[in-house]
């Protein structure tokens, strides 16, 4: 393999990993890290003036949201601005962020890529917009802005003999300007918080065309005290579930109605949803658009209902990359032809970076973008044979199928590092790049811990809202 370009996608701290291990190898003559936004963060750079809505919900229902673009036939090229192109909330391109969103990292494990400033005592997880400025210090701090294209959104990446050609995009005033890029080896670093997954539900479509604003994802969720005297009801049994009904419980309708399918995610448990103020519903089956009610599980029902937000995750949209695409089409909420949740099987000249989940955000992304980078360099180990990677992932789809079991490391944490960290290997003596130390297990003590900071800082969220709610009632009377 002779790899002298990569371009990245993607400047969010995947992406600045990816950067930071790239430069570090000192073995490429280019290295391009492309972000349609205005700022290096990624999904952690916050858009207030969002849309706020699904544009389209039976699309997102049936997998045919965010689409490709049409892109001009020769470039470079100029074309007016238009709405299949340029439209924010057409193309998904808002972020997932809400006013007071704190990102749940622990600095002791956001690894050697940055250094995380605290807010002082107490405050283990930091605000949205501090997690983005240690992401932008990424860049700053290890003198990578250079390789920064800021304002670019990538259209196309297909590969052309030996070449990944890329077809860029930049806004200039009321015009679109395209042009091609082309490079050894790609790393897509783009997240996986774009597009909302949302179950298919009896009379969901109809319900939202006759009720438009009363259907909400967490994705378009904002602020709790748009919701005051609200009838609301949460849907999901994780983490963006449990922070929205904490953030509209002050104002809400009392009481708050949390849908869950089944238990809620393990590693919270039912602690989250203990308050008096929360009644906790089975899965919705049914709505009825003529006369707005809503059906549960257990037959039971609720009429009157302003907003129903779905705390229900999201799924994988490439859509700048055809040829993985059209794999992700066709499967359950996953990346089909990616071996470990890194290399692409049939050509290991695209990488993904970041498309995982089960704990250690941030430094799991660094290990991956070592071994990348070391791969992309000619200084790691072989990956095993092609036969061998797609027996790993028979396995894993006939065991898990998809969804966020089948893209997470938990509770494998240890084995996942240590095989990115075997294929990567040391640096030669006198040679370039970064060594990364083994699997620390204190690392699992911090990760537990920031879960029960997690539950401890709900539950305090939750009394200093009863609180609140009783000072109204005694003030009523």
């Amino acid at each position: 393999m002779n790899v002298r370009s990569v371009a990245v996608i993607g400047a969010g701290p995947a992406g600045a990993a990816a950067a930071d291990a790239l430069a570090k190898e000192q073995r490429f003559e280019t290295v391009r890290v492309f972000d349609r936004r205005s700022l290096a963060g990624g999904t952690w750079v916050y858009t207030p003036d969002a849309s706020l809505k699904i544009p389209d919900l039976r699309d997102l229902l049936e997998g045919n949201a965010d689409s490709p673009v049409p892109v001009p036939s020769k470039l470079p090229a100029e074309t007016p601005k238009c709405d299949a192109v340029n439209n924010q909330e057409v193309r998904y391109a808002d972020t997932a962020l809400h006013e007071h969103l704190h990102g749940n990292h622990v600095p002791s494990l956001f690894g050697g890529i940055a250094e995380p400033r605290g807010d002082g005592p107490g405050a283990p997880f930091k605000h949205r917009e501090v997690v983005r400025e240690w992401i932008e210090g990424v860049f700053v701090h290890n003198k990578l802005q250079k390789f920064l294209e800021l304002n670019t959104t990538v259209e196309r990446a297909e590969k052309k003999g030996s070449k990944w050609v890329l077809t860029l995009r930049k806004e200039l005033g009321q015009r679109n300007y395209w042009w091609e890029e082309k490079f050894d080896a790609l790393i897509v670093a783009s997240g996986h918080y774009n597009v909302p997954w949302m179950p298919k539900i009896d009379g969901l479509v109809e319900y939202d065309a006759e009720f438009p604003g009363r259907i909400l994802h967490a994705k378009h969720f904002r602020d709790g005290s748009r919701y005051h005297g609200k009838r609301v009801i949460v849907v999901g049994g994780s983490v963006s579930a449990y922070e929205i009904i904490g953030e509209v419980l002050p104002y809400a309708q009392q009481p708050v109605y949390a849908s869950l399918r089944g238990d809620p995610d393990p590693a919270f448990g039912w602690k989250p949803w203990k308050d008096p103020h929360i009644t906790v519903k089975k899965q919705i089956t049914r709505l009825d658009s003529k006369s707005g009610r809503i059906y549960f599980e257990d037959d039971t029902y609720l009429d009157d209902v302003d907003h129903v937000i779905f705390g229900t995750g999201y799924t994988f949209s490439l859509p700048f990359l055809p040829v993985v695409q059209e794999r992700i089409k066709h499967a359950y909420r996953r990346i089909p032809g990616i071996w470990q949740h890194t290399w692409n099987i049939d050509d290991p000249t695209l990488a993904l970076i970041g498309m995982l989940n089960g704990g250690f955000t941030f430094r799991v992304y660094e290990w991956q973008a070592v071994a990348v980078a070391r791969f992309f360099a000619g200084r790691s180990k072989p990956l095993p044979p092609v036969e061998e990677q797609r027996e790993w992932e028979r396995k894993r789809v006939a065991a898990l199928r998809g969804g966020k079991a089948y893209y997470s490391i938990a509770p494998h944490h240890a084995e996942f590092f240590e095989l990115l960290r075997d294929i990567a290997g040391k640096p030669g003596p006198g040679m370039p790049g970064r060594p990364f130390p083994s699997f620390d297990k204190a690392w699992a003590d911090v990760w537990t811990g920031k879960v029960a900071e997690n539950v401890q800082g709900w539950e305090q969220a939750r009394k200093r809202s009863r609180e609140g709610m009783d000072c109204k009632v005694r003030a009523k009377l």
